[in-house]
């Protein structure tokens, strides 16, 4: 029996365009794993407006518009759906604003898909082909990802920087600023080893790929084992592009498995440290970096030739005027190649949100939530002071000299590609970072300056 197409579009709302205002800009996913969910009944578009063209709810011509949006993006989400409803244009929406406050998001959306959206994804189908949807579907985040397949690149944006690629899901730490603690019931689990090596297949072509697992390593011994098992598979295939991946510092204590990375190709990695002082650490309930010797697990890391990436918050409630001059003596000290600053973002749902929301510090203005622009109530820095405090850290980092010193590090032994790459982003990173200050500047307002707190 012929089934009645329906026509789909997919989309990321967004109001900035970020591959204008960011040094690292990878591709998201989602979407194009829901693409590969869908029944081939459906005609599917996408608009990613992060990077591409807008959706236009008065002209588009849909049945269902699906979207998937991060807190930065989910007023304009709301005002996409609200038009493209009054239209009778069926609208649904997943991601972690949505799994963490829906009973907002339902005042917009005919659905909300809360939690891991494939297996929810297509029972929604099925119930608008039957024309009985219903308002929320709920995703495990502890299922089997056996039949999860590969994402269908046909619906991920060419402007973004580099691709990306998912070897496993789900992280049990819980880090009270993380988005991922909105999701209930998280468990580490890997995709199959020829699902994998079949999308970095599709990828030969690439020069660079970002992996884009919450921590690449895994959580167990059993994890660390089949990543090398894994490891082992991708150096037979000979991919000619390198990668590099999101973990933690448990890393520098697996020798064999970083041996493994760097001939599969990796040759940096995303590190959370967050912060330098064991207060800071407590504050942000990042437990597994108690107690951990920076600089010696960077000089490990170092003599397995991979770089490292790592990833600071400004502002939590130890952090005093001068914080900012302590973290860049102390990152300079323990050698990072290349430092990522973020304010302290208070997201809807995570513990820091519920902590800060009761003490009337968070910001409930979507418009302006976004982790590169400060929001919540600092205690000891004016929002001004915290985007100074950023540019300073910031320009110590990237200038001439302390370019010139991790490339020297790295120059005998490390092909000139991944200098090439080192290089080009540390230039983007210049112009980004001018664009984000300008942004902050713009977004706060004087209005929007909290008084600073005594001490």
């Amino acid at each position: 029996m012929h089934r009645p197409a329906y026509k789909l579009v997919f989309c990321y709302p967004s109001t900035d365009k970020e591959n204008k205002g960011t040094e690292l800009l990878y591709s998201p996913l989602a979407l194009a794993y829901m693409a590969r969910h869908t029944p081939d009944n459906y005609e599917m578009s996408l608009y990613d407006e992060y990077v591409g063209e807008d959706l236009d709810p008065i002209t588009v011509d849909a049945d269902i518009v699906a979207m998937s949006a991060l807190s930065s993006g989910i007023h304009r989400s709301y005002q996409l759906a609200d038009q493209l409803r009054a239209r009778g244009i069926t609208c649904v929406i997943g991601g972690a604003h949505a799994t963490a406050l829906p009973d907002e998001t339902l005042e917009h959306f005919d659905t909300v898909i809360i939690g891991e959206g494939e297996v929810p994804w297509r029972q929604f189908l099925a119930d608008y082909e039957a024309g009985s949807p219903k308002p929320t579907y709920f995703g495990r985040m502890d299922v089997a990802l056996d039949n999860l397949g590969t994402p269908d690149r046909r619906y991920i944006h060419p402007n973004y920087h580099y691709p990306s690629v998912m070897t496993s899901r789900g992280c049990p730490y819980h880090c009270s600023f993380c988005y991922l603690t909105v999701y209930k019931h998280r468990k580490f689990r890997t995709i199959p080893h020829e699902t994998i090596l079949q999308d970095l297949d599709s990828l030969r072509d690439e020069s660079v790929v970002i992996i884009t697992d919450e921590n690449f390593m895994g959580y167990q011994e059993a994890d660390i084992e089949d990543r090398k098992i894994l490891l082992r598979k991708m150096i037979q295939r000979g991919y000619p592009f390198f990668w590099g991946c999101q973990t933690t510092v448990k890393l520098a204590e697996e020798p064999e498995l970083m041996e493994l990375m760097y001939r599969a190709g990796c040759r940096a990695v995303f590190v959370g440290f967050e912060a330098t002082d064991e207060e800071s650490l407590k504050f942000v309930n990042k437990k597994q970096n108690m107690g951990v010797d920076y600089r010696s697990a960077i000089k490990k890391i170092h003599r397995n030739k991979i770089a490292v990436i790592a990833s600071t918050i400004l502002g939590m409630d130890n952090h005093h005027r001068n914080y900012h001059k302590t973290l860049i003596r102390e990152i300079k000290k323990v050698n990072a190649d290349f430092v990522r600053v973020f304010y302290m973002t208070a997201w809807p749902g995570t513990p820091l949100y519920k902590k800060l929301s009761k003490e009337g510090r968070t910001c409930n203005d979507w418009r302006k939530l976004r982790k590169d622009i400060p929001t919540v109530e600092f205690k000891h820095y004016t929002h001004e002071e915290a985007i100074a405090a950023r540019k300073a850290i910031m320009d110590s980092f990237f200038n001439f000299r302390s370019l010139s010193r991790v490339a020297l590090r790295w120059i005998f032994v490390i092909d000139w590609k991944l200098i090439r790459v080192f290089l080009k982003m540390s230039f983007r990173n210049r112009k980004s970072e001018r664009i984000r200050n300008r942004r902050a500047a713009k977004k706060i307002g004087p209005s929007d300056t909290p008084m600073k707190k005594a001490g």
